[in-house]
């Protein structure tokens, strides 16, 4: 399971870039922002799994997402994403990665919604179930890994707002020194 989470984790590098890449656009309209990030993380998530079997993290980690035999596997990957990416929040996240670390066959909400299961990438056989103490690291993992990555967005965006309003911000700086 710890495969699974730490895969969860790299697959948090692409919405981070694009968090970054949207402060940096300059775009001010939110609602037209967000709707962009939907679609390039759908478009990644969907397009990894079907071109690859799994995201950059599951293929980093040695995974891959199998699906049974059906005409509308596109749907199945569709469906798959769109819950993942409903996933990336906090507390949501850390449902989804609790119910895959504990659930015996590792399933997680994207499994049950789509009909599909992680496998290891070589083999085809479901992963090796962790034992409890490499379950509870992995939840703690888990837990820790959303906040962390909100904490990175706020700073990115922080760090943008002062690279881009530097000639404002100077002057003041000297108050907050001064002791």
């Amino acid at each position: 399971m710890w495969r699974r989470s730490l895969a969860f984790l790299i697959d948090l590098i692409p919405l981070f870039i694009l968090a970054v890449l949207q402060n940096a656009s300059g775009i001010e309209d939110d609602e037209i922002v967000g709707l962009i990030n939907f679609v390039l993380l759908l478009g990644y998530y969907v397009g990894m799994d079907y071109q690859y079997g799994g995201t950059l993290g599951k293929r980093m980690v040695g995974l891959r997402v199998a699906l049974p035999a059906s005409p509308n596997v596109l749907g199945q990957l569709v469906s798959r994403a769109f819950v993942k990416i409903i996933c990336f929040f906090p507390p949501l996240a850390t449902a989804y990665g609790l119910v895959a670390i504990w659930r015996s066959d590792g399933r997680s909400f994207a499994d049950f919604i789509s009909g599909s299961t992680v496998v290891e990438a070589f083999s085809l056989a479901p992963p090796k179930q962790a034992s409890v103490f490499g379950r509870i690291m992995a939840s703690l993992l888990i837990l820790i890994a959303p906040w962390v990555f909100l904490l990175l967005l706020m700073l990115a965006f922080f760090g943008w707002i002062w690279m881009r309003h530097w000639k404002e911000i100077a002057p003041w700086i000297p108050l907050f020194m001064m002791g």
